[in-house]
């Protein structure tokens, strides 16, 4: 799975209240010519989508939530832990916390233990939302909330049985402010995606949107070619066929912090300079200094700390029965991070 994003990534693979807005001034395009760029309001599914959970106050009574973690190995996801267990904390909670690292099997195994110690609520970045219908079943008949983060990419799509509510992976946003901002560099520019060849249908979705946005911007989308691996060895190859498929590209649009470290180098070694490198989902120290540097153009920034707070509120008021019912689909909002605000920006790490 993608090791950003899952969600984030999404392999976490995120949500705005955008930052960038696009310009309304004209600009030379990459092929020398003058042309406006196309005003776009956010009317995506995500739309109307409240931008946080109720926040509870602590009853003093002792409660047990678990924390089902996808992969916490991933720095992001990392920060977003650390935001439950301090939650937790202010809260007088206990926070179980299990990580499937990636594997279903692993992760139904652990909802089952959960259930079995008999936590008050579970939250739970699904590997494979499918895969817990029967442990989401026993949860609903004990009584024990499920709270999701990122149960499905497209919010349009109904919320899976058994999750009480979802904190969704900002991916419209996030391909709404890509788009949003390559429009306003380079307006009718074009644009090509680094994807990845792994059947993630979060993955695949975030693609989709990159283009539906960029198009709507008025960019020229010239095609995605994705990588054979979620690793640096995979992104290189990946950005080098896009490059040479593509000698005129103006940008490419990548689906984590690594990709686009790896793209900025071979951009560069291709004597490329010129070609923009827009990403998503982090962003770490080295993505900072490589849009300091100028290396990166844009990346947006998930607030992934306070969505963990915001998981334990919903996990919280769920057990409590404050702020009920609870929305049931709520979106964080980002920040596109750019050479214009990128020394007040504080790293993902």
């Amino acid at each position: 799975m993608n090791k950003r994003f899952l969600l984030a990534s999404m392999a976490l693979t995120s949500a705005l209240a955008l930052s960038a807005c696009g310009s309304d001034s004209g600009s030379e395009s990459a092929s020398g010519g003058s042309t406006e760029p196309k005003p776009v309001a956010y009317d995506g599914p995500a739309k109307d989508l409240p931008e946080n959970f109720p926040v509870p106050e602590s009853t003093g009574d002792d409660f047990t939530i678990g924390y089902l973690q996808i992969y916490g190995a991933l720095p992001t996801l990392a920060v977003q832990q650390r935001g439950a267990e301090d939650r937790a904390e202010e809260l007088g909670v206990e926070l179980i916390v299990k990580d499937a690292e990636l594997n279903p099997q692993k992760q139904v195994s652990q909802f089952d233990e959960l259930l079995a110690e008999g936590v008050d609520a579970i939250i739970v970045y699904p590997v494979v939302p499918e895969s817990l219908g029967p442990a989401l079943a026993d949860a609903k008949a004990a009584g024990i909330p499920v709270i999701a983060t990122n149960a499905r990419p497209d919010v349009s799509k109904p919320l899976g049985e058994g999750y009480e509510v979802d904190l969704e992976a900002p991916i419209d946003r996030e391909a709404y402010a890509m788009a949003e901002y390559g429009a306003s560099e380079q307006p009718g520019g074009s644009f090509g995606i680094i994807g990845n060849a792994a059947p993630i249908a979060a993955l695949k979705y975030m693609a989709d949107r990159e283009q539906y946005w960029g198009e709507r911007f008025g960019l020229d989308f010239v095609g995605l070619v994705d990588s054979k691996e979620d690793t640096a060895a995979g992104y290189g190859p990946a950005v080098s066929e896009l490059l040479a498929k593509n000698p005129d590209i103006d940008q490419i649009w990548v689906y984590n912090d690594l990709v686009a470290l790896t793209a900025a180098t071979v951009v560069k070694s291709s004597g490329r300079d010129d070609v923009k490198i827009i990403a998503n989902s982090g962003t770490g120290e080295a993505v900072m200094e490589a849009i300091k540097a100028g290396d990166i153009a844009m990346s947006y920034q998930v607030p992934w700390a306070e969505q963990g707070t915001a998981l334990v509120n919903a996990a919280y008021s769920s057990v409590t029965g404050q702020h009920l019912p609870l929305p049931e689909t709520v979106s964080l909002l980002g920040t596109a991070i750019t050479a214009d605000n990128v020394d007040d920006a504080t790293p993902t790490e």
